[in-house]
């Protein structure tokens, strides 16, 4: 395939990694990328990609659906005339997977604010947001993306840095019982992002997260008593990756229970 038969939007693999990834912009001879389920994003030689089989794009989109869908059916006993459900702030580096996280807000009967901003920009959006929206949980995600020299430094890290800065903005005015905060997206520090003040933040591993983790959390928190702890044990039924790419700490639930 020649070079300028590549066009944005386009499925494709890099070579040497088993991945899926789209084409979100091209220059010269660089094409830049973000996964197809997975937040993260990278820049690749545009000789080293190949076109993605749809079977594969297929294949990939169709087991994030099936996670999804369980997560769906788990959650349908909920007697919604009784309750009522924490409310959601979602700030999202990516239009596309906000639309989604949204998508499923709405199909699971959760009120959901979803704003888009680029990582950078969020720390001086987020504090204003959260004064006049006052929600009872903030989804901080996007993109991130750990370049492997040391787990410690941040300057490894695409965008830690912004989220942290934007989870502090954040407790300057509502604890960690206030307000529940979740965060990160693929390779984020979790370390750096709970030592901030994140109540749920990715990656223990610095491994990739879906499109779905950070919302599906939300949910979790936004469906679970104020009177008991959220269980994360069945959270992670709907993580691939499991404590591997999410951790927390203990935190109540955001529903109130109408008497």
């Amino acid at each position: 395939m020649n070079v300028v038969d590549f066009k944005v939007n386009d499925y494709v693999l890099i070579k040497n990694d088993d991945k899926i990834y789209q084409i979100e912009a091209i220059e010269k001879n660089i094409a830049y990328l973000k996964g197809l389920t997975y937040r993260f994003q990278t820049t690749s030689l545009i000789s080293e990609l190949t076109v993605a089989p749809t079977h594969l794009v297929e294949k990939a989109i169709k087991k994030v659906n099936e996670i999804i869908d369980r997560f769906k059916i788990s959650s349908k006993s909920r007697d919604k005339h009784q309750m009522i459900y924490g409310t959601i702030l979602h700030i999202d580096g990516d239009k596309e997977y906000l639309n989604s996280c949204m998508d499923l807000y709405k199909e699971m009967n959760i009120f959901a604010n979803g704003i888009y901003l680029k990582e950078s920009e969020i720390k001086e959006k987020i504090e204003e947001l959260v004064l006049m929206l006052t929600p009872d949980i903030v989804v901080i995600t996007g993109h991130d993306l750990y370049n492997g020299k040391g787990f410690k430094e941040l300057s490894n890290y695409r965008n830690t840095k912004h989220f942290m800065d934007a989870v502090r903005m954040i407790r300057k005015h509502f604890n960690s019982e206030s307000i529940t905060i979740i965060v990160g997206a693929c390779g984020s520090n979790f370390e750096a992002l709970i030592a901030s003040g994140a109540n749920f933040s990715s990656s223990p591993k610095r491994i990739n997260i879906h499109t779905y983790d950070p919302a599906v959390i939300a949910i979790k928190v936004a469906t679970t008593s104020i009177n008991q702890t959220v269980d994360f044990g069945q959270v992670l039924k709907y993580i691939e990756n499991k404590k591997d790419a999410f951790g927390g700490i203990e935190t109540k639930g955001k529903m109130k229970v109408l008497l």
